[in-house]
Formats: C-alpha cells, sequence, structure tokens
C-alpha cells in the first residue's frame, strides 16, 4: 500500500510487482513520513493537493535479460490490437550507438509470459527511437511497419509477423496514419549526422553541404503505392525563420519528430539548429495539413520546445519553456497562443508526455538528476491531480542522458488502463520492457 506520493518514490528502487491503492490516510501518513525522516522534495515532487481514491496500479518488469529488450519512442502503442503481444527490439548491447551493419531482432513479446520470440530484424535502429516500430492500421493483429537499411538507402518494411512476408517501401517512417493510409518521412541521414541519438549507422545525408536544402524536409508517403512527395521543404522553413532569427543564417538545420494530429488532416514537426555563441540548440513546432498548405509557427524558436502529443484534432501538449522559467506542460490549440500550463508545480519539467485514449489522463516521465532515478507520472487534466506510479534508479549518468540515455517513454495501451516504458531493471542492470497496469481510471 502505497501513498499518491509515496515515501519510496523519494528513492531510486525496483518496482517491479509492486501495487498501490491512493487513500487520504496513506497519503498522510507518507507526508509524516518525510518529515520524521527529514526527507526533501524538489518543487516538482510536491504531494497533489488532492487524492485519487480506488486507483490501483501494478508494475511489471515484462521482459528479462541478459538480452537487452526495448520499444523505444513514446506515444506510439506497442500492443496489437487484442492486447495480447507487445512488439520490441532486441539487442546484446546498450552502452554504445549500433555501428552499420549491426542489427537488432524484431520481436513479439507475450504479454501473459513475458517471452520474446523473434520474428525478424533491422538494421535501423537506436537506443533513442528503436526503430520507429507500429502496428498496421489497416492489420493491427499481425502486420507491423518499421525502419530498415538497404545499402545506403533508409527504407521501411511492413513485416507479417505470422508469415514473415516483407513489402519494402522506398522511405523511412517517422509516423504512420491512423487510417493507415499514410507516413510521414524524414531523412534519417540529415538527423545522424546533426544529431547523431535520432540517427542510423550507415545512413548518409543527401546534403551534407547545403544548410537549408529545398529537397528535403518532411515527406508525406502513400503506404499503399510507396509514392511521396515533399509536403515541406526545409529551405521552406528556414526561410521563414531567418526573417526572425538572423543567427539561423548559414546554420545547418534538421527536422525531428513528426505526429499525425487524431484525424489525419493535420501533422506537427520540430525545426531544430544550432545557434551561436554557446552552440546552443534551437527548436520550433511548425504544424501543416498533409499537402503541406496552411504551415504555422505554433511554438516559436526561442522556447526550447521538446515533447509533445496531439490530444485530438485541434489541442496539441507540449514541453516548452514559459516565462523564462523552465519547461513545462503545456496545452494550446493549433494555429493559437493560447498556452495553458498543465500540472503548475507538479509537471514543471520537461516529460516525455502522451494522452490516454480518452483525452483525460497524460502519461510523462520525470528525471531526478540528483539521485540518478527516473520517475513516471499520470495527470488529469480535468481533475489536477497527480500520481507517481514508480521510479527506478537509473544506475549510471550515460543513462539518464547523451546517445545512449534510457528514457521510460511512457506508451499507452488501446484500453488505456496499461502503460508500457523502457527502463534499467534493477537486479541485472539490463535495459528491459515494463508494464505500469493502472486501474481506476
Amino acid at each position: 500500500m502505497l501513498a499518491i506520493e509515496s515515501l519510496l518514490d523519494s528513492f531510486p528502487r525496483r518496482c517491479s510487482n509492486a501495487s498501490m491503492v491512493i487513500s487520504r490516510r496513506i497519503f498522510v501518513f507518507d507526508s509524516a513520513l518525510m518529515t520524521l525522516f527529514g526527507l526533501r522534495r524538489s518543487r516538482a515532487e510536491q504531494p497533489s493537493q488532492k487524492t485519487m481514491p480506488g486507483i490501483e496500479c501494478k508494475i511489471r518488469t515484462l521482459t528479462s535479460g541478459p538480452k537487452h529488450h526495448f520499444f523505444g519512442y513514446y506515444g506510439i502503442c506497442p500492443w496489437n490490437e487484442s492486447g495480447r503481444y507487445l512488439i520490441c527490439l532486441e539487442s546484446s548491447f546498450q552502452d554504445r550507438m549500433p555501428s552499420p551493419g549491426e542489427t537488432a531482432a524484431i520481436g513479439l513479446v507475450d504479454s501473459q509470459t513475458g517471452q520474446f520470440d523473434k520474428v525478424g530484424q533491422t538494421h535501423a535502429w537506436n537506443l533513442q527511437q528503436g526503430a520507429m516500430l507500429h502496428w498496421d492500421p489497416l492489420n493491427p493483429e499481425s502486420r507491423i511497419i518499421c525502419n530498415d537499411q538497404q545499402g545506403d538507402d533508409v527504407v521501411s518494411v511492413i513485416l507479417d509477423v505470422n508469415s514473415g512476408r516483407r513489402h519494402v517501401l522506398p522511405r523511412a517512417v517517422s509516423a504512420v496514419s491512423h487510417n493507415g493510409k499514410w507516413a510521414l518521412s524524414l531523412t534519417y541521414g540529415r538527423m545522424g549526422r546533426l544529431r547523431k541519438v535520432v540517427g542510423y549507422g550507415a545512413a548518409k545525408d543527401p546534403n551534407p553541404e547545403d544548410p537549408a536544402p529545398d529537397n528535403d524536409g518532411v515527406f508525406l508517403m502513400d503506404l499503399s503505392t510507396g509514392k511521396s512527395e515533399l509536403a515541406v521543404s526545409i529551405a521552406q522553413v528556414y526561410e521563414q525563420l531567418v526573417k526572425k532569427y538572423p543567427l539561423l543564417r548559414g546554420r545547418h538545420m534538421w527536422f525531428n519528430h513528426t505526429v499525425f494530429n487524431k484525424n489525419d488532416t493535420r501533422f506537427l514537426f520540430l525545426a531544430r539548429a544550432y545557434l551561436p555563441p554557446e552552440r546552443r540548440r534551437h527548436t520550433a513546432m511548425f504544424t501543416a495539413n498533409l499537402d503541406g498548405s496552411e504551415l504555422r509557427e505554433v511554438v516559436p524558436f526561442d522556447r526550447s520546445v521538446s515533447h509533445f502529443d496531439w490530444r485530438n484534432d485541434k489541442e496539441i501538449i507540449a514541453t516548452f519553456v514559459m516565462d523564462g522559467s523552465g519547461r513545462k506542460h503545456v496545452l494550446f490549440t493549433d494555429g493559437k497562443a493560447d498556452y495553458r500550463v498543465i500540472g503548475e508545480g507538479l509537471l514543471d519539467f520537461d516529460g516525455h508526455c502522451s494522452f490516454s485514449p480518452d483525452q483525460n489522463w497524460i502519461a510523462t516521465d520525470h528525471k531526478h538528476h540528483d539521485t540518478m532515478a527516473q520517475s513516471l507520472l499520470i495527470y488529469n487534466v480535468r481533475t489536477e491531480q497527480r500520481l507517481v506510479l514508480c521510479t527506478y534508479d537509473m544506475r549510471e549518468k550515460k543513462y539518464m542522458s547523451g546517445d545512449v540515455r534510457c528514457d521510460f517513454h511512457p506508451r499507452w495501451n488501446r484500453a488505456g488502463d496499461s502503460i508500457c516504458f523502457d527502463a534499467i531493471e534493477p537486479a541485472t542492470g539490463t535495459r528491459q520492457l515494463h508494464v505500469a497496469y493502472v486501474k481506476g481510471l
């Protein structure tokens, strides 16, 4: 039995097979223990003012070593339609970036037993985003879409996990539409050259000397034919931003991270560049229609926007700097600067945030760099309640930051009652899939 901000959550701990039921009485008892032992919390770790009666949570380490198992990025559902299997990668190492030619196994994890069964492999992967695994919306029970590499080209593959049949598409995927018709594609060679953590080992930048190429950017690819068109070019965004930010002139820009809105009519992406004098990374968020029209800068270049999700067709949550006081979780409308801080005092940090299917709950993660720990949290936008589900000891600094870091990257299941996340398993030090089963939401 744990409180809303339990004593154990103040320390790195193993959460496997832990369970909790929230009550006001235990919350008060927890506060007394904190006072008794003189423990301190950061402002972002202050207990919520409201309890959550009836909320139950069990944390389970789903996969096991000695090999490492991870999904990669956040906001993408790893469960198939029935919920019986999760898709993930398996690797023999986690302490360095993959070298050209090194593969990771693609496999199904049985949600009941945790057994991993290999169904394929990929040459295009990293520890931060995996291989951008997606269940195919047109066959979410037994077909996946992921990235691979053929020669110097990063491609995507539609793989039937039962038969092993593969259909190769000419471009990589960075997002898949909910209706299964479209994918958004970025050039991983350019991303890897300018930000190694999201790149693939052998991928090449077709424009290494061009700060803002007009033949690269966000591509829209037809998943049935493989035909693609450039929707928004880097040059187009560059020319728009350089007018307001003259220091951008001559600096190499790249695009990161694409997501479709819920009805697949618009998408968002990040435009990034390093600016002098500190060579600090600057980022703007843009949205556009699928053909690139109605391009909007929805978060300015100087707000350090980092992570995000669509709540619905029009609302976006993102972490960025508000009023010069550090990153916060902010909700706003596409095309409007109606920024509203979510969970002020409780979510004042940069987390990988995504909405539950009912659009009421946010799952996010929080790194405590002073203790080498990382927490999984949920927050209700309507009731303004926050709950820390668990905290894990990440063991080493390299797993907290840098190219081989292990972000939790929380991902909701289709029913909205479970959250999958990657974490360092405390007993073995291996990177494994974990699941938080939450009842009462």
